[in-house]
């Protein structure tokens, strides 16, 4: 048996958008594939005959990801194929070309275009196509000038490249750099005359959207705003025959999450966190909305599982469908005990549909049929059919399995136990390879981010090659984690109390089971929330040899101020503190104030293009280390956001996989 090396996520396939023909057997979805000579991820499309069990890959161009049907037989998708087009928009000139390509193979042949920036396409009724595109309100109307006046607002433009104005509130989010006056617009296509009308405002911004063919209606979600972006959206109806748009659910009071038309066409089903001092709060609820009287009805009022998958994964790349209503009947992916799963709404109660160990990404519905792609055990993404009477399953590809063939994937052991207030704490521990029970071995303790989000006993990249290398890894999921309900997800106000007192007695556990565990050889990482709490550990502890802290935070106050959602997310999570309000609370719970106490050797590892947790809550902790004297190092990648140990340049993920392994093992091996 290999152990599984860093550079080897680059041979994972990761699935995405499973759609099936409005008519028809077929499906499509998206296989993306790291790709380390280009430093980029290779994406195309595949077709899926479910009648047949057959899937035929549709596109090679290695940048098709999203799509719609143009025919029961046929997809429409956006691209920019010509060398042409391409410089056109390296030029600053907005345009999306949509392509067409048959669902039985051959040539992609180009449909339409439009000057529009990162459109995509879905396909209406009577020739219309539904776009949703980018729009700058800051970006001047070029097409409304000639001459003169077209060439002085060119070079205008072109000017505005060295500044960054900003009047809005967030005007940076992670993975959209700046957003100050930018907008996700809706446009009717007309394929007939090739005119473009605006459905929505310029400066209204555009949430979710779906195309009902039936019903000749556009359901979308969002708000406009000119100042301050609303944490909450409304909903939307736009009758395409008539032209007129109705306001279903007001702004205010929902944040919306996501939503499907049911199968009646007569109500709107959504899920929503309801919305209070201008946050949402944690947990989610089940509603509908009548199309016709508006009548708002609750179908769930806490659902008590996480609507959507919440577990962790570092072998995703794009997501799918997680609701649809089918047959008078409404499905959706909830994500519960240490895992996800599709489930049916009946009478008001959720009823597994899947197995635990299928964990359930998201799914599709054909001919009564339903299909998965998800992580089953330790297996990544396959596509799967499922009984819907006895949730059994038939995997139907085989996309990753021959890789692993000759690898050694460490089973995850799972270890719970019930911490002194009484509640039920779950984690897993990988075992390194060739394990020897007579040796003993270094350990490291992984902490998810979120924090409500949740580890499973699934495949994690990372651990698996630190199992390889010859360690112990260990993951629990602490208060604070997904898919154990609201009440154990909710750490308002208690960040560094209950949450450290369960990674910390979940270690001790993990050590009283395997005494194999050098308790003098002990390393610690996590990102994002896991990054804030390695902070606060090496603040609280001298028992990890090395840490590893990743896009962290560290000092809410300073967070509060500079991050996308740092006021939002901030304020809430401080149990409603803010800089004015309650100034020594945010201090007492910043893993900055206890860096003094530190004297664990600690990596830091950051993006300057990471605007969820910046790049200075890394910075402040870093240099709190280093006036110590602290052995301390730090890592910035440029050009990467808070995503970077999932969808980074791949070279970018290596290099921080190196990192994080030559730091702890050096102390710790």
């Amino acid at each position: 048996m290999k152990p599984i090396q860093v550079p080897d996520f680059a041979n994972y396939k990761m699935l995405s958008n499973l759609e099936f023909a409005p008519e028809g057997a077929y499906g499509v979805f998206c296989v993306s594939q790291a790709d380390v000579e280009s430093n980029g991820y290779h994406s195309n499309l595949w077709a899926f005959n479910a009648e047949k069990g057959e899937f035929r890959q549709l596109t090679s161009g290695n940048a098709e990801r999203s799509f719609d049907f143009n025919s029961p037989s046929s997809v429409i998708f956006p691209g920019l194929r010509a060398e042409s087009d391409k410089k056109k928009v390296q030029n600053g000139e907005q345009l999306t070309v949509f392509y067409e390509i048959s669902l039985e193979g051959g040539e992609a042949k180009e449909l339409f275009r439009v000057p529009l920036s990162g459109a995509s396409a879905k396909k209406m009724n009577d020739g219309l196509y539904l776009l949703t595109a980018s729009f700058d309100n800051a970006r001047p109307d070029f097409d409304a000038l000639a001459g003169k006046e077209l060439e002085a607002a060119k070079k205008a433009w072109e000017e505005e490249k060295d500044y960054e104005v900003v009047d809005e509130l967030p005007f940076w989010f992670n993975g959209q750099g700046f957003i100050n006056k930018k907008r996700s617009r809706l446009y009717i296509y007309n394929s007939a005359d090739g005119s473009l009308k605006p459905l929505t405002e310029p400066l209204f911004d555009v949430g979710g959207v779906k195309y009902c063919a039936g019903g000749h209606k556009v359901i979308y979600t969002g708000h406009s705003f000119s100042a301050m972006r609303s944490q909450s959206n409304a909903l939307y109806l736009h009758d395409v025959k008539s032209g007129e748009t109705t306001c279903l659910v007001e702004d205010g009071s929902f944040s919306i999450h996501g939503f499907c038309l049911d199968h009646e066409n007569s109500r709107i089903v959504f899920a929503a966190s309801q919305v209070e001092d201008g946050a949402p709060l944690p947990g989610n609820g089940l509603y509908a909305v009548g199309v016709k009287d508006k009548k708002l009805e609750t179908l769930v009022a806490n659902v008590p599982e996480d609507l959507g998958c919440t577990t962790g994964c570092d072998c995703r790349y794009g997501g799918g469908c997680t609701m649809k209503a089918e047959g008078g009947k409404l499905y959706l992916v909830t994500s519960y005990d240490n895992t996800s799963g599709l489930c049916q709404l009946e009478d008001g109660k959720l009823r597994h549909i899947t197995p635990a160990e299928l964990g359930v990404d998201f799914f599709g519905i054909c001919g009564g049929k339903l299909y998965t792609v998800g992580l089953k055990n330790t297996q990544l993404h396959e596509v799967y059919q499922v009984d819907a009477a006895t949730g059994k399953e038939i995997q139907l590809s085989n996309f990753n399995g021959d890789f692993f063939q000759d690898k050694y994937v460490a089973q995850p052991q799972p270890l719970s136990f019930t911490n002194k207030d009484g509640v039920r704490i779950d984690g897993f521990v990988l075992l390194p390879m060739d394990y020897d029970e007579h040796k003993k071995y270094p350990g490291i303790l992984e902490i998810h981010g979120g924090p409500r989000t949740n580890y499973c006993a699934g495949f994690m990249h990372e651990m698996q090659v630190m199992a390889g290398a010859g360690s112990f890894v260990f993951f629990c999921n602490p208060r604070g984690s997904s898919a154990r309900g609201d009440e154990f997800a909710d750490i308002r106000g208690k960040y560094g109390t209950i949450d450290y007192d369960d990674l910390m007695a979940f270690t001790d556990e993990v050590l009283k089971k395997y005494p194999q565990i050098d308790d003098k050889r002990l390393g610690v990482t996590g990102g994002s929330y896991g990054g804030f709490m390695t902070n606060w550990i090496i603040g609280h502890t001298t028992r990890f040899a090395a840490a590893a802290s990743q896009r962290s935070i560290s000092n809410w106050v300073s967070f509060y101020g500079v991050c996308d959602i740092g006021p939002w997310f901030g304020k809430r999570e401080m149990g409603g503190a803010t800089p004015w309000t309650d100034l020594d609370g945010m201090w007492r719970a910043s893993p900055l104030q206890y860096a003094m106490n530190a004297e664990t050797p600690t990596l830091f590892i950051h993006s300057d293009e990471d605007y969820r947790c910046w790049l200075p809550e890394g910075i402040q902790m870093y240099s709190a280390l280093q006036l110590k004297g602290v052995p301390t190092r730090m890592c910035i990648f440029h050009g990467e956001n808070h995503e970077l140990s999932r969808s980074g340049k791949p070279k970018h993920r290596i290099r921080r996989m190196n990192e994080i392994n030559d730091w702890l093992f050096h102390y710790i091996k």
